[in-house]
Protein backbone atom coordinates (compact mmCIF):
# COMPACT_ATOMS: atom_id res chain seq x y z
CA UNK A 1 0.00 0.00 0.00
CA UNK A 2 1.31 3.43 -0.98
CA UNK A 3 1.98 5.95 1.80
CA UNK A 4 0.77 8.98 -0.12
CA UNK A 5 0.91 11.25 2.94
CA UNK A 6 4.67 10.66 3.26
CA UNK A 7 5.11 11.32 -0.48
CA UNK A 8 3.07 14.54 -0.24
CA UNK A 9 5.03 15.76 2.79
CA UNK A 10 8.32 15.07 1.00
CA UNK A 11 7.19 17.03 -2.07
CA UNK A 12 5.85 19.95 0.01
CA UNK A 13 9.13 20.10 1.96
CA UNK A 14 11.16 20.16 -1.28
CA UNK A 15 8.77 22.72 -2.78
CA UNK A 16 9.02 24.95 0.32
CA UNK A 17 12.83 24.68 0.47
CA UNK A 18 13.11 25.64 -3.20
CA UNK A 19 10.99 28.75 -2.71
CA UNK A 20 12.98 29.75 0.39
CA UNK A 21 16.08 30.09 -1.81
CA UNK A 22 14.84 30.12 -5.41
CA UNK A 23 17.28 29.25 -8.14
CA UNK A 24 16.45 27.47 -11.41
CA UNK A 25 17.97 24.26 -10.00
CA UNK A 26 16.38 24.49 -6.53
CA UNK A 27 13.75 21.90 -7.42
CA UNK A 28 15.88 19.47 -9.44
CA UNK A 29 15.42 16.52 -7.07
CA UNK A 30 11.67 17.03 -7.26
CA UNK A 31 11.36 16.90 -11.08
CA UNK A 32 10.86 13.95 -13.35
CA UNK A 33 12.86 14.28 -16.62
CA UNK A 34 9.56 14.47 -18.53
CA UNK A 35 7.74 16.78 -16.09
CA UNK A 36 5.11 18.96 -17.79
CA UNK A 37 4.58 22.61 -16.80
CA UNK A 38 1.47 24.74 -17.35
CA UNK A 39 1.63 28.19 -15.79
CA UNK A 40 0.15 31.67 -16.30
CA UNK A 41 2.43 34.32 -17.81
CA UNK A 42 5.14 31.77 -18.69
CA UNK A 43 5.61 29.38 -21.55
CA UNK A 44 4.19 25.89 -21.07
CA UNK A 45 6.64 23.07 -21.65
CA UNK A 46 8.24 19.80 -20.67
CA UNK A 47 11.39 18.84 -18.78
CA UNK A 48 13.82 20.40 -16.34
CA UNK A 49 15.56 22.45 -19.06
CA UNK A 50 12.27 24.17 -19.77
CA UNK A 51 11.78 24.95 -16.06
CA UNK A 52 15.35 26.22 -15.74
CA UNK A 53 14.80 28.72 -18.59
CA UNK A 54 11.40 29.94 -17.39
CA UNK A 55 12.41 30.26 -13.74
CA UNK A 56 15.62 32.10 -14.75
CA UNK A 57 13.47 34.58 -16.71
CA UNK A 58 11.16 35.05 -13.73
CA UNK A 59 14.08 35.55 -11.33
CA UNK A 60 15.66 38.06 -13.74
CA UNK A 61 12.50 40.13 -13.41
CA UNK A 62 11.97 39.48 -9.69
CA UNK A 63 15.35 38.58 -8.15
CA UNK A 64 13.99 38.59 -4.58
CA UNK A 65 10.97 36.41 -5.41
CA UNK A 66 9.96 34.06 -2.61
CA UNK A 67 6.91 31.94 -1.91
CA UNK A 68 5.41 30.76 1.34
CA UNK A 69 3.38 27.57 1.53
CA UNK A 70 0.09 28.55 3.15
CA UNK A 71 -1.57 25.13 3.05
CA UNK A 72 -1.66 21.92 1.09
CA UNK A 73 -3.88 18.90 0.50
CA UNK A 74 -3.33 15.68 -1.37
CA UNK A 75 -5.20 12.68 -2.59
CA UNK A 76 -3.27 9.93 -4.31
CA UNK A 77 -1.12 11.32 -7.10
CA UNK A 78 -2.74 14.79 -6.87
CA UNK A 79 -1.22 17.36 -4.55
CA UNK A 80 -2.50 20.93 -4.22
CA UNK A 81 -0.22 23.56 -2.69
CA UNK A 82 -1.56 27.01 -1.80
CA UNK A 83 1.25 29.59 -1.90
CA UNK A 84 1.79 33.32 -1.54
CA UNK A 85 4.47 34.89 -3.72
CA UNK A 86 6.24 38.06 -2.61
CA UNK A 87 8.80 40.19 -4.42
CA UNK A 88 9.88 43.75 -5.04
CA UNK A 89 9.17 45.39 -8.37
CA UNK A 90 10.40 48.92 -9.14
CA UNK A 91 11.08 49.47 -5.44
CA UNK A 92 7.56 48.51 -4.32
CA UNK A 93 6.15 45.27 -2.93
CA UNK A 94 4.37 42.83 -5.21
CA UNK A 95 2.45 39.80 -3.98
CA UNK A 96 -0.09 37.30 -5.21
CA UNK A 97 -1.46 33.91 -4.27
CA UNK A 98 -1.59 30.77 -6.36
CA UNK A 99 -2.56 27.14 -6.11
CA UNK A 100 -0.26 24.64 -7.75
CA UNK A 101 -1.54 21.23 -8.75
CA UNK A 102 1.26 18.68 -8.80
CA UNK A 103 0.93 15.10 -9.96
CA UNK A 104 3.47 13.06 -8.04
CA UNK A 105 4.75 9.52 -7.78
CA UNK A 106 4.74 7.50 -4.54
CA UNK A 107 8.48 8.30 -4.34
CA UNK A 108 7.77 12.05 -4.23
CA UNK A 109 8.79 12.92 -7.79
CA UNK A 110 6.66 15.46 -9.65
CA UNK A 111 5.39 14.50 -13.11
CA UNK A 112 3.19 17.54 -13.76
CA UNK A 113 2.68 21.07 -12.41
CA UNK A 114 -0.12 23.43 -13.25
CA UNK A 115 -0.20 26.76 -11.46
CA UNK A 116 -3.48 28.61 -11.03
CA UNK A 117 -3.65 32.34 -10.32
CA UNK A 118 -5.24 35.44 -11.77
CA UNK A 119 -2.42 36.96 -13.83
CA UNK A 120 -4.26 40.20 -14.63
CA UNK A 121 -3.50 41.94 -11.30
CA UNK A 122 0.17 40.90 -11.56
CA UNK A 123 0.42 42.15 -15.16
CA UNK A 124 -1.34 45.37 -14.16
CA UNK A 125 1.25 45.97 -11.45
CA UNK A 126 4.09 45.52 -13.94
CA UNK A 127 2.42 47.80 -16.48
CA UNK A 128 1.72 50.47 -13.86
CA UNK A 129 5.39 50.67 -12.82
CA UNK A 130 7.37 52.18 -15.72
CA UNK A 131 10.66 51.76 -13.81
CA UNK A 132 10.18 47.98 -14.18
CA UNK A 133 9.61 47.93 -17.94
CA UNK A 134 13.22 47.54 -19.08
CA UNK A 135 13.89 44.74 -16.57
CA UNK A 136 10.59 43.13 -17.56
CA UNK A 137 11.47 43.26 -21.26
CA UNK A 138 15.03 41.98 -20.77
CA UNK A 139 13.85 39.12 -18.57
CA UNK A 140 11.96 37.52 -21.44
CA UNK A 141 8.84 37.17 -19.33
CA UNK A 142 6.98 39.76 -21.40
CA UNK A 143 5.07 40.97 -23.16
CA UNK A 144 2.57 38.99 -21.15
CA UNK A 145 -0.41 38.61 -23.42
CA UNK A 146 1.38 38.35 -26.75
CA UNK A 147 4.04 36.03 -25.32
CA UNK A 148 1.45 33.67 -23.91
CA UNK A 149 -0.41 33.54 -27.23
CA UNK A 150 2.59 33.47 -29.57
CA UNK A 151 4.79 31.05 -27.67
CA UNK A 152 2.15 28.48 -26.81
CA UNK A 153 2.58 25.43 -29.01
CA UNK A 154 -0.14 25.27 -31.66
CA UNK A 155 -3.13 23.21 -30.55
CA UNK A 156 -3.30 19.67 -31.82
CA UNK A 157 -6.67 18.62 -33.08
CA UNK A 158 -7.86 15.08 -32.84
CA UNK A 159 -9.99 14.23 -35.79
CA UNK A 160 -12.39 11.46 -35.08
CA UNK A 161 -12.98 8.96 -37.80
CA UNK A 162 -16.44 8.02 -38.89
CA UNK A 163 -17.72 4.51 -38.49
Amino acid sequence: MTDWRAAHERVVDNFRTGWDRPDPHAWDELMDPEMRFVQPMLRDGTGPEHWWRESARTLALLPDLRADVLSWAGSGENLFIHIRFTATLAGRPLSWEAVDLLRVTPEGVALFRESFFDSVPVATQVLSRPRSWLRWWRSGVGPFFARRRLLRPPPTHVHGGSS
